[in-house]
């Protein structure tokens, strides 16, 4: 059984994560290093790049961009203080809060929904009985889909192959995916938007679960703020500017969503995703709900069948703790905008 352990060397990491971080913390307050990923579940992110929001929030800081296309990833270099915020799922969020000497905290929510489970055309998937010998991509074991999947395949009597069961998942590059799936080397995959929405556009590939189905009222998170705490008590006016940037790019997205679809889409293409059809932004954007709330409930729910599929160490008996919301609250009451609370 694999366990989400945050990389390859946790314990190197977490040994280097406050040495590291405490290095960072001494330096300039002209940079802020940023984590985000090639997917539409982190627009606002891109939002805020494109329109230049992180230059008004935080004038005169040099912004550097890292891509990831993993949460194992990321998490390992927040952890290691080699950047100091990024844009995750929930799940790995809540696996290096659970780690012994946690130097992670959730600043704000960013997304909610814009995850399901496509299968490709030919592959005779029909019922959850058909996945038997399939193979299914998720975006990293461990993941928040590779964990909504293996729960799911649970609820159907079925597993995964690497404990002992009849589907093969398979750690997947999102931008690979449709290559994969024209190549008829991948018959499903439980994946954040937009790549459901490129399969099913494209031709190869067709629902079948819409996560959306499995949470109350179809509300739960896909995409997080999260930084360094080290980071934050050293420079909270970065921190500000982080949240501050985020919140004017969900503003901006609900009061324009045209122009931030096209500065998603650009953002996207920096990020090395594949230039997507209006059509599959226009579809991907219905199935996603972009929110200052991060959803602590379905983070909960999240971590708790992650403990339930041996794929957490330690119980999450409570996380309210990875959830710190001054900052967001600060901002949002200076906008008029009703505060979030954290609710469990």
């Amino acid at each position: 059984m694999r366990k989400i352990l945050v990389g390859l060397s946790l314990v190197a990491l977490l040994a280097a994560a406050c040495s590291s971080s405490a290095r960072r913390a001494q330096g300039s307050d002209d940079v802020l290093r940023l984590g985000i990923f090639p997917n539409l579940t982190h627009a606002p992110g891109y939002v805020a790049l494109e329109e230049g929001f992180f230059e008004e929030a935080l004038p005169g800081v040099d912004v550097q961009v890292t891509y990831f296309n993993s949460g194992s990833d990321a998490g390992a270099a927040i952890s290691g203080g080699s950047i100091d915020a990024t844009y995750i799922g929930p799940g790995p969020a809540t696996s290096l809060y659970l780690q012994p000497e946690p130097v992670v905290a959730v600043v704000s929510g960013v997304t909610s929904g814009g995850a399901s489970f496509v299968v490709r055309k030919g592959a005779g998937i029909s019922s959850p009985d058909d996945l038997v010998g399939k193979k299914v991509a998720v975006p990293g074991f461990g993941n928040t889909q590779d964990v909504a999947l293996r729960t799911w395949l649970n609820d159907q009597g079925l597993g995964a192959n690497d404990t002992g069961g009849e589907v093969d998942v398979l750690e997947v590059d999102n931008p690979e995916l449709l290559g994969l799936f024209e190549a008829g080397h991948l018959d499903g995959a439980w994946e954040p938007e937009p790549y459901p929405s490129l399969l099913v556009q494209s031709g190869v590939a067709e629902p079948f679960v819409d996560e959306a189905d499995l949470w109350p009222d179809g509300q739960f998170t896909t995409a997080v703020l999260m930084a360094n705490t080290i980071f934050m008590e050293a420079h909270p006016d970065l921190v500000k500017g982080l949240v501050e940037a985020n919140v004017k790019a969900i503003e901006m997205i609900e009061s324009d969503p045209d122009a931030a679809k096209a500065a998603a889409q650009a953002g996207l293409v920096k990020s090395g995703a594949p230039s997507l059809d209006q059509a599959v932004i226009d579809e991907a954007w219905t199935k996603l709900t972009f929110t200052f709330d991060p959803i602590a409930s379905s983070t909960a729910q999240g971590a708790a069948n992650a403990y339930a599929l041996g794929l957490l160490e330690q119980q999450p008996l409570d996380l309210r703790g990875l959830f710190r919301l001054e900052t967001l609250n600060e901002v949002l009451g200076e906008l008029d905008i009703p505060v979030i609370q954290v609710r469990l």
